[in-house]
C-alpha cells in the first residue's frame, strides 16, 4: 500500500503555519518545524551556531525545514511519500536537501513532473531545455526506501532562503 504525505508551508512573517495531510489513514504523521541557524556565545565564550525556531526572518536568510514522518500506527508503513512544496517567496537552496534512506526528487513545474536534480529541465525564454536553477525548484518529494516501523520517527530537511 501506498502512502502519501503532503505537506504545505506558509511563511507568514513574523509567524509561519504548517498543515500535513495524509492521502489515507495509514497512521503516519508529518510534523514540521521551521528554524535558523544563529550565532550563539557557549559558556566558555566560544561562538556557535544554534538552531531557533523561525519566527522574523528577513530577505536573504534561509530558513531550514524538517519534516518528521512519525508512524502513529500499528503496522510497519511501507511506501511513504513526503511531498513538499517550496514556500512562496523562498529559493530552494542547491544541496540542501537531506537523501539518507530516500529517493530524492524535484519538481519546476507546480508538482506535475519528477526528476533528480541533476536531471530536471525547464523551458527557456528561447523555447529549448535546459537544466533547471535551484531557484526554479517548486517542489521536493522524499520516498522512503524501507517502510518506518510502528513509533519510528524519519526525518528529512531542506534550506529555502527569503527572496
Amino acid at each position: 500500500m501506498k502512502h502519501i504525505a503532503i505537506l504545505t508551508f506558509a511563511l507568514l512573517l513574523p509567524t509561519w503555519s504548517a498543515q500535513a495531510v495524509a492521502e489515507d489513514k495509514n497512521g503516519v504523521e508529518i510534523r514540521a518545524v521551521a528554524e535558523v541557524e544563529v550565532k550563539v556565545k557557549g559558556d566558555d565564550g566560544a561562538e556557535q551556531m544554534k538552531r531557533v525556531p523561525a519566527t522574523k526572518v528577513p530577505p536573504g536568510v534561509a530558513v531550514i525545514y524538517t519534516l518528521h514522518a512519525d508512524n502513529k500506527g500499528s503496522k510497519p508503513a511501507g511506501d511513504v511519500v513526503v511531498t513538499d512544496p517550496i514556500p512562496e517567496h523562498m529559493d530552494y537552496v542547491e544541496g540542501s536537501a537531506s537523501t539518507q534512506g530516500t529517493k530524492l526528487t524535484f519538481s519546476a513545474d507546480g508538482g506535475k513532473t519528477w526528476a533528480a536534480k541533476d536531471k530536471l529541465v525547464v523551458k527557456g525564454k528561447d523555447g529549448a531545455l535546459r537544466a533547471a536553477n535551484a531557484d526554479e525548484i517548486t517542489h521536493i518529494r522524499w520516498q522512503f526506501e524501507k517502510p518506518i516501523a510502528p513509533g519510528e520517527s524519519r526525518a528529512v530537511e531542506f534550506r529555502a532562503r527569503v527572496e
